[in-house]
């Protein structure tokens, strides 16, 4: 409830670098299959280009599901069942510049062999850039010049999520920014960078935030008290129900 009152009262949803989930093969493994379809000599350059563009960068994931009913999700992630599920209209997401993507739990070494060849043009230019700038401070400003094609890649790496996450249907969004530009906030003794995106505007009224959030959704194990307050906040005529599946 801490969180969804912060959500709903600040009008920002949180993206959180991807070093810091749960999965700790986020990034790793797509990059890994990625690179599998290079030659080597491309392959050893690439991955240097990245590693360096890496340090410099903070790839922000925000992180959603598909579905509210999900009995794992409300455990690991609700408050054991005590806490809420936020709907957001995944068009008004898209309006405020939060692009959805969904993660792909199959077919990863199809999927990355399409990268190779959707990317194949860029890769090539990272090896012929190493190749010409043998100093790493000349390779790095190169790198640093070309952060946008970098991020894109990551933009479609992220998708690729272990199938043994599948049941969670998610869906993500990934916001990269340089050092300096993210927040930190510390949770359970750990200094966790992330940054917030806005999707209601602070001078718009809150009884229209509906629009945003049509829905929101008591976990089983949830205070009724909570739906009465929520309709309080006065957010506008967001509808609420409880996920009553018996787990008590």
């Amino acid at each position: 409830m801490t969180g969804c009152f912060g959500i709903i009262s600040s009008r920002r949803i949180w993206f959180t670098d991807f070093r810091f989930l749960n999965d700790k093969q986020e990034l790793k493994q797509g990059l890994s299959a990625l690179l599998a379809f290079l030659p080597e000599k491309k392959r050893i350059s690439f991955e240097r280009a990245f590693l360096w563009h890496s340090m410099g960068t903070h790839h922000c994931v925000l992180s959603l599901s598909k579905s509210p009913k999900i009995l794992s999700q409300w455990r690991a992630y609700a408050a054991d069942g005590s806490g809420v599920a936020i709907g957001f209209d995944a068009s008004f997401l898209k309006y405020a510049k939060i692009n959805l993507v969904e993660c792909q739990y199959e077919n990863h070494e199809l999927y990355a062999h399409e990268l190779a060849t959707k990317y194949e043009y860029f890769i090539d230019s990272v090896h012929h850039a190493r190749l010409d700038n043998p100093g790493e401070n000349t390779f790095m400003k190169w790198i640093e010049e070309h952060a946008a094609d970098f991020t894109s890649i990551v933009e479609d790496l992220i998708a690729l999520k272990n199938p043994a996450f599948v049941e969670e249907q998610e869906v993500r969004a990934v916001w990269s920014l340089s050092h300096g530009s993210v927040q930190i906030r510390l949770s359970s003794q750990l200094m966790i960078p992330y940054t917030e995106a806005k999707f209601w505007e602070d001078d718009e009224a809150a009884s229209s935030m509906h629009v945003a959030i049509p829905e929101i959704w008591l976990g089983p194990k949830c205070n009724e008290l909570n739906g009465t307050a929520l309709l309080a906040a006065n957010c506008g005529t967001f509808l609420v129900q409880r996920y009553d599946c018996g787990y008590v």
